[in-house]
């Protein structure tokens, strides 16, 4: 269980940063330039589900973990703090960058 916990908590923080870096660097066409919505633009939206849930999936699996005492922050000790705070600011940094408002 401890090294699906160490895959998976790798596997959501590459995601992560990958989005993040995207998202950051990504420069949005200007309004009315008449090619409709940008593919990127709209992948990037839409990824929002996928790495989230990957986030998720990995939060809870650190919750599982934490049960069993682990001795590591890779092993999952400080999992459910760290999945906490990943969450969280990836959900502000989206509404961020995506909000319509």
């Amino acid at each position: 269980m401890f090294l699906y916990y160490r895959i998976s908590f790798v596997a959501s923080l590459l995601a992560l940063a990958v989005w993040a870096i995207t998202v950051a660097v990504y420069e949005a066409p200007r309004h009315g330039d008449g090619y409709g919505p940008d593919p990127l633009g709209v992948l990037l939206y839409l990824s929002l589900w996928p790495v989230g849930l990957l986030l998720a999936h990995s939060g809870l699996l650190a919750c599982l973990v934490r049960a069993r005492q682990p001795a590591s922050i890779l092993q999952g000790r400080q999992g459910i703090a760290i999945h906490l705070a990943l969450g969280a600011g990836f959900l502000a940094y989206a509404l961020y960058k995506f909000h319509p408002g």
